[in-house]
């Protein structure tokens, strides 16, 4: 039953998208338009390293301070 849906889904999936777009198109791209998407491009990835390292800081300052408190609970009991 699986493998019907899944062939379905791969008939239906194409045949919409083939219906759906024409095909002969007339677009035509601005001469800025390659670097206006590189931009983007590059601003996401230096985005997204900003983004990763703010939480990975974060993150271990978490577990920093998660460690030294057990450390601590640990050597008032004894």
């Amino acid at each position: 039953m699986k493998h019907l849906t899944r062939l379905r889904m791969m008939l239906v999936v194409p045949t919409f998208f083939y219906s759906t777009f024409p095909s002969a198109t007339d677009a035509s791209l601005d001469q800025g338009t390659g670097s206006t998407i590189l931009k983007v491009a590059v601003a996401v990835l230096v985005g997204g390293v900003f983004v990763y390292s703010h939480f990975r800081n974060k993150i271990h300052a978490f577990v920093r301070n998660l460690l030294s408190r057990t450390e601590k609970r640990e050597g008032t009991e004894d």
